[in-house]
């Protein structure tokens, strides 16, 4: 396991964070938008250690309850803060944190995703370590996490749920392909919030058919192809808008689930 070393200081209004990768990461009490954030920082705003808010315009703040703000300054890195911003809010949403505003979703080319989820893995490790974690608070033990492995690849695996289903193959560490013929849920199915608009579920399932409009027939809702995504997540937001543990789903003729055959014990 990579070691994750950094520079901290402390006083009575802040703690300073500077990472061996030049990004510098401010934590402060601070519960109004009044706060310092040049163009090349994201914000993250918390409350009770719990993060809420994550952006770089602070045209998202509205009339929103947080009582620490965190800054981090990437101006070092090579890649622009819009495709950083969005790597952060997409990777806390995957991992279940209902975030309070929706920022516009960017499509984070595949490259530009490795080189996002490269550069900020030690800042989440540092904001770990303070208490802020992009994931929803859970009262179970700690999140499982799962690792790929060529033996899977040649498991076929089933999901039905809701109305949707599909056979699903996990072929490599970041490739997931949904047989052709698998049945989706309508967008017209998307669940809502109480008052009747559309949340972070559809903003991501939108931006996943868009981009595979071609492979899927939207009279019928069935795929016309087979369907390359990254994740679990993404399989399960394309084809019935998350809101589940999929890895419990996903299961093989014998009845295994995928998180059975690959959790890290």
């Amino acid at each position: 396991m990579r070691k994750t070393t950094f520079n901290v200081t402390l006083d009575e209004q802040r703690i300073l964070m500077d990472l061996s990768n030049g990004v510098t990461v401010r934590i402060f009490e601070g519960n109004n938008p009044r706060f310092k954030c040049e163009e090349n920082e994201i914000f993250l705003l918390a409350k009770k250690n719990q993060i809420v808010l994550i952006g770089h315009d602070k045209k998202l703040i509205d009339k929103l309850e947080f009582d620490h703000v965190i800054v981090l300054n990437v101006a070092a890195l090579d890649l622009e803060v819009k495709y950083l911003t969005a790597y952060l809010v997409q990777f806390a949403v995957e991992a279940g944190l209902k975030l309070a505003a929706e920022p516009e979703h960017i499509k984070i080319p595949e490259n530009i995703f490795k080189s996002c989820a490269r550069e900020l893995d030690d800042a989440l490790k540092a904001l770990n370590a303070f208490g802020y974690k992009l994931e929803k608070k859970k009262f179970v033990s700690p999140k499982a996490q799962h690792r790929w492995k060529k033996a899977i690849s040649g498991i076929v695996f089933h999901v039905d749920y809701k109305g949707a289903s599909a056979d699903i193959i996990w072929e490599k560490s970041t490739e997931m392909r949904i047989k052709k013929g698998a049945k989706m849920l309508p967008d017209s199915e998307c669940p809502r919030r109480a008052d009747g608009s559309l949340g972070l579920p559809w903003t991501f399932t939108k931006a996943l058919r868009d981009d595979h409009k071609a492979q899927f027939d939207e009279k019928t809702w069935v795929t016309l192809e087979d369907v390359v995504l990254r994740s679990v997540n993404e399989v399960s937001y394309f084809l019935y808008f998350a809101g589940t543990n999929s890895w419990l789903l996903f299961l093989d003729d014998a009845g295994r689930s995928i998180h059975e055959l690959t959790v890290v014990k």
